[in-house]
């Protein structure tokens, strides 16, 4: 079994890398660490910062995740700023956002960034969904998940999903489109 440390506190994100890395023999272990993180416009530079950040700090191959999402009735917002959008909006507040728009889609692109202090490589994932109509499900962390329903969730917000019993939560985990898959494939070989 091969160990990666990955520079996060965020339990479902955990969760997700360990039911896509363990079956192919890869320990994640997570590590908490203060990584400042920069703002701005792009997503890729944003998560190469991080890990750069992450790795200084730990001193040993390290993994940093990050989402970004866009809304295409509203030219990409919020893009990289949803964890601070998440902060100050409650869910209704994304639905007054979202009220008389008829393209409710949103499109959740995942990255995934690995450095050693000599490789630095990129992985990502996109998801789409869309933003529901009343507030479904409830969440304290992100308020967003009580209204976004991603399409691969059959219907259910993501707070719906994340709410169903342990072994189907674990399942959504395991079919999850996500960066970790492209990582765990890589990574299993060097």
């Amino acid at each position: 079994m091969k160990t990666i440390f990955f520079a996060t506190t965020n339990e479902d994100k955990i969760r997700i890398a360990r039911a896509i890395c363990e079956p192919a023999g890869i320990v994640v272990e997570p590590v908490a660490l203060h990584i400042p993180e920069i703002q701005g416009e792009d997503p890729e530079v944003i998560i190469r910062d991080k890990v750069q950040r992450a790795f200084e700090q730990l001193d040993k191959p390290v993994v940093v995740s990050d989402d970004s999402w866009n809304i295409p009735a509203l030219r990409g917002f919020p893009g990289p700023y949803m964890k601070s959008i998440n902060h100050w909006f409650k869910p209704e507040d994304f639905l007054r956002l979202m009220h008389g728009v008829a393209d409710r889609r949103i499109i959740l692109h995942q990255y995934l960034a690995y450095t050693d202090g000599t490789v630095t490589k990129i992985f990502t994932s996109s998801a789409e969904g869309k933003i529901v109509d009343e507030v479904r499900g409830h969440h304290d962390e992100f308020p967003s998940k009580s209204v976004i329903a991603l399409d691969m969730d059959g219907g259910k917000t993501i707070a719906e999903a994340l709410e169903q019993d342990p072994e189907k939560v674990e399942e959504r985990y395991k079919n999850h489109p996500d960066p970790w898959r492209e990582f765990a494939a890589w990574y299993k070989n060097i």
